[in-house]
């Protein structure tokens, strides 16, 4: 098993080994190895495109999500790994969010997503109506309410792809979506992330080309656990260049809302082939919402790779803007 470079202050998922092969795996602080632990199956429920794959410009609210966020653009350099973490999160922090969009309101119902860009040129793209026209698109996530372990629904972390105006026939195994299809990598069962645990979370996601990709997910400094699945699924290692990060909405285009007087800063760390700042793009991808908004962001103090943070409140915002430092 591969070894991890775990620390008790940093958190079990900022791991610099190289990751296992593919499935699901965790491992413990002090543990320094992963282990194979069982999968269990995402649901097949998505958390669609903003705008339904058109330009991810905003959706004409002020809140975060559909289209309207900060993401990090290494665009002098492929990104292979990308970590989110919050910052300055308010210590009364609360939230309640409906599951896939519908019913009632349930403490904690959120997601985490770290989303790449929409990109073409994706071999998986082939058998569309329009290759040209195909577009592809992965998150890495954790969902509150993704997963079945056979007996009954769980929090898990996965990873969800995405061909978007396909306009075809999906492919075996993909589910459609109006002109668009998804599918869903393995996954792993983890505990409920709550918004209190947000301050401590440590959530990533990596690609890399002729390999594995993964998502993993720690929170504070015990367990970290890692699912690993082919690049080839759609060949995100060779196209990616832009990140967004943040707590939306758990799938179907819903919305987490948080209590009054919250506010937290997303931070994104880029390892990518260019170690120069990313550049601050206001633009999202994932069409879940929360219901903050951007706020101006403080500058950033020290730090060891390229970074972007963007500040969130349902406070007084000042005039929206983000920060970046390599």
């Amino acid at each position: 098993m591969t070894l991890l470079g775990v620390s008790a202050s940093a958190g079990a998922s900022t791991v610099k080994a190289p990751q296992p092969g593919t499935g699901c795996f965790s491992a413990s602080y002090p543990a320094p190895q992963w282990h194979a632990v069982k999968c269990v199956t995402a649901l097949a429920r998505p958390l669609a495109p903003a705008t339904h794959g058109g330009p991810a410009t905003g959706h004409g609210g002020s809140t975060v999500g559909n289209g309207l966020d900060y993401s990090a653009d290494e665009a002098s350099g492929l990104i292979s790994k990308a970590t989110g973490t919050f910052k300055d999160v308010s210590s009364n922090i609360s939230e309640k969010g409906q599951i896939g969009g519908t019913g009632a309101k349930i403490t904690n119902a959120l997601s985490l997503q770290l989303n790449s860009e929409f990109f073409t040129g994706s071999p998986a793209c082939s058998g569309s109506s329009d290759p040209a026209d195909c577009e592809a698109w992965q998150q890495f996530v954790y969902a509150y309410d993704g997963c079945t372990n056979g007996t009954a629904n769980v929090s898990c972390i996965f990873m969800q792809y995405w061909l978007i105006n396909y306009d075809a026939t999906c492919p075996s195994g993909w589910n459609t979506y109006s002109e668009d299809c998804y599918t869903n990598s393995s996954a792993a069962e983890v505990s409920t992330v709550t918004a209190k645990d947000l301050g401590s979370v440590s959530f990533y996601g990596s690609a890399v080309k002729g390999g594995n990709d993964g998502v993993s997910l720690s929170v504070g400094s015990g367990k970290a656990t890692l699912v690993t699945g082919s690049d080839s699924k759609i060949d995100l290692a060779r196209a990616w260049y832009i990140t967004e990060w943040g707590v939306f909405g758990d799938a179907g285009g819903g919305e987490a809302y948080f209590g009054a007087s919250n506010t937290l800063e997303a931070q994104t760390v880029l390892k990518a082939t260019s170690s120069a700042a990313p550049k601050c793009l206001k633009e999202g991808f994932t069409g879940e919402t929360n219901n903050l908004k951007l706020a101006a962001t403080p500058a950033l103090g020290s730090v060891s790779s390229p970074t972007m943070a963007s500040k969130q409140t349902d406070g007084t915002t000042g005039t929206a803007s983000c920060a970046v430092k390599a």
